[in-house]
């Protein structure tokens, strides 16, 4: 039997308000985000509730963004745009849901290592942070293909705009990229 799913519109709208400027950048990001997830999981026969998880987790990964500095969104709060992971993580654990929350911290790219928070000064705490399950995998992927800047919300970056967009984060990641892009768009 699975799990009754999780309302992830009243947990977004307890915090970014339908009518705000906020949620005009936040909906359609995630929105797409989630239906290109779906897309891989289902082309991958991942099972129902691995399914319902991702829906719930991607239209939720990006909830820290509320406690971030980007006006251009409607977002007020007083902490850099990277710390949305991490401010993410501890509202759906508020919430009671610590697997979304996972997903909420380790959606960064392709990771980050411990030395790549240290050399670069990222405001977040000095571990490796790496989406791990297959799940948060899928999701990280797919939010690579998607901005949140207005005109381009709904753009779908090709793969090749999205790999030249991680080719900005050094090897490693780019290393990742190629890795994942063989499982998650096979040609």
């Amino acid at each position: 039997m699975i799990a009754p799913s999780i309302p992830y519109f009243e947990i977004i709208h307890k915090y970014i308000a339908p009518n705000s400027l906020t949620y005009t950048y936040y909906l359609p990001h995630v929105a797409a985000v989630t239906a290109k997830a779906l897309r891989i999981a289902y082309r991958l026969g991942l099972d129902a509730a691995q399914r319902r998880f991702i829906e719930e987790a991607s239209m939720l990964h990006d909830i820290g963004v509320i406690c971030v500095n980007a006006p251009y969104m409607g977002c007020t709060g007083n902490l850099p745009y990277i710390a949305h992971i991490t401010e993410g993580r501890r509202i759906l654990e508020q919430e009671g849901l610590p697997r979304h929350a996972r997903v909420a911290e380790s959606h960064v790219g392709l990771g980050l290592t411990k030395d790549e928070i240290l050399s670069q000064g990222l405001p977040l705490p000095p571990v490796d942070i790496f989406p791990e399950s297959l799940e948060e995998q899928i999701i990280s992927w797919a939010d690579l293909f998607f901005s949140k800047s207005r005109g381009e919300l709904w753009r779908e970056r090709s793969v090749a705009e999205a790999r030249q967009h991680v080719a900005r984060w050094g090897e490693r990641p780019l290393h990742a990229f190629d890795t994942w892009r063989t499982r998650f768009e096979p040609e």
